[in-house]
């Protein structure tokens, strides 16, 4: 079941689901409207003035002309796709992942092709005297292809317009930035909930289960398979976390007592869902990486953009605020009785800190502002930051970062300067105590 509910829930997020909807929602209206023509349904007055009345030639000849923008819409989206495939070199594959995804883009494609096929079928009900029986006109029908064409018109412009926007590098890493702050929101567990807790998992003895295909791990039906593992009272230990590779046959999971085991391997299965890439669903290392990938491409050899590096520092901070902003989350699903049930890997606090400073760092040691925007990643980190050790940390790699800069003279003095500037004025100081305490 836990397959399936998987796959229903995957389709409304695939390319084709809008555009089909909307295919179906052309064929619909088609037959309701050319049944509605032959019913010879009484118009007011004023519909009847305000229809454009044609013959039989006219109406085929402006719905195939509705009919034929789709070959200019078909054109422009093949162009789209040159342009984004293009850009993904630059900016990143994920970038055309991005363009399938968007919702925008599968309803201007929805649009377009259930116009093409509405005017189709309504061509297709146009006799003339010449053919078998009374001449037939679906006037309301042809009508309301020509409010879909001047539509389409509207959509194919606006369309252009946010292709345009879309590619900028501000808007994906704008993207980029809520798929990281939606999975650190959606993948924190509180450690004060009443079915959360946070202790060790034993690594001792019980039953090994292997992965039965291969792939990444990209989503785990937390609270379904902690409620499965109550059911049949054993704890179960995730072996792997949501963004690691498994191969056929490797290790993924640990139940205990391990005679139990078997039983749980169909429940696992179930709630366990690879698939052949990566998803930023549950997978907060992916997401952060798909940011952290703008400011390192940026500064690769070739490129040299150390303003959209600065960006994408900046971006990446959204969530790593949010992140160290909280306890570390906890790791463990207990059942009502406060028995371990689910023992998960969850990515800890230090490993989001660290990235945008290990990643970054090494590309950018001769351009001074890339490092600036660090050392302000740090700062920020150092006031936000509700562990110490955590603020200490971030204070470390802007140690590191004036160790390893290769910078000229005049640079480095300005790097240290930042670098003092920044730490006066995050070093906090405790609220004057009143008189008398």
């Amino acid at each position: 079941m836990g397959r399936l509910r998987a796959f229903l829930i995957s389709i409304p997020q695939r390319f084709w689901f809008v555009p089909a909807l909307f295919i179906t929602a052309a064929i619909v209206l088609a037959q309701i409207l050319v049944a509605a023509d032959k019913s010879a349904l009484e118009l007011p007055g004023f519909v009847k003035n305000f229809l454009f009345a044609t013959g039989v030639d006219g109406a085929r000849a402006l719905l195939s002309a509705v009919a034929a923008f789709l070959g200019v819409a078909g054109t422009a989206f093949s162009i789209t796709i040159s342009v984004v495939s293009t850009a993904s070199t630059t900016y990143g594959p994920r970038l055309v992942r991005n363009f399938m995804r968007n919702r925008d883009n599968q309803v201007v494609l929805g649009v377009l092709t259930a116009t093409f096929v509405y005017t189709l079928l309504v061509l297709r009900t146009i006799r003339s005297q010449s053919d078998d029986g009374a001449a037939f006109v679906p006037h309301l029908a042809v009508n309301a292809a020509i409010v879909l064409g001047v539509i389409d018109v509207f959509l194919f412009v606006w369309f252009i317009h946010h292709i345009a926007s879309s590619v900028q590098v501000e808007t994906i890493a704008d993207g980029a930035r809520r798929d990281f702050q939606r999975a650190v929101g959606h993948n924190w567990l509180d450690p004060d909930g009443d079915r959360h807790d946070r202790f060790d998992a034993p690594t001792e003895g019980g039953a090994i289960v292997a992965s039965p295909v291969a792939g990444y791990l990209t989503h785990v039906d937390r609270m379904m398979l902690a409620d499965d593992a109550a059911n049949a009272d054993v704890s179960v230990r995730l072996l792997k976390r949501v963004g690691d590779q498994v191969v056929k046959g490797e290790p993924i999971a640990q139940i205990w007592p391990a005679e139990r085991g078997e039983s749980m391997e169909a429940n696992l299965r179930d709630h366990l869902h690879t698939a052949s890439s990566r998803s930023t669903d549950q997978d907060v290392r992916f997401a952060q990486q798909q940011i952290v990938e703008l400011a390192v491409r940026a500064m690769s050899p070739g490129t040299n953009d150390p303003y959209t590096a600065v960006n994408a520092i900046q971006q990446v901070a959204s969530g790593v605020l949010t992140v160290v902003g909280r306890e570390e989350g906890a790791n463990v699903i207990v059942d009502d009785a406060g028995a371990p049930r689910l023992y998960l890997r969850p990515v800890k606090i230090e490993e989001i800190v660290d990235t945008p400073f290990d990643h970054v760092r090494p590309f950018s040691l001769t351009t001074r502002i890339v490092l600036e925007a660090l050392v302000d990643l740090a700062a920020r980190i150092r006031v936000a930051a509700v562990d110490p050790e955590v603020a200490q940390r971030a204070e470390r790699h802007v140690d590191t970062i004036l160790k390893e800069a290769q910078l000229d003279e005049r640079d480095s003095e300005l790097l240290h300067a930042y670098v003092e500037t920044s730490r006066k004025e995050t070093t906090l100081t405790p609220p004057a105590q009143p008189s008398g305490a």
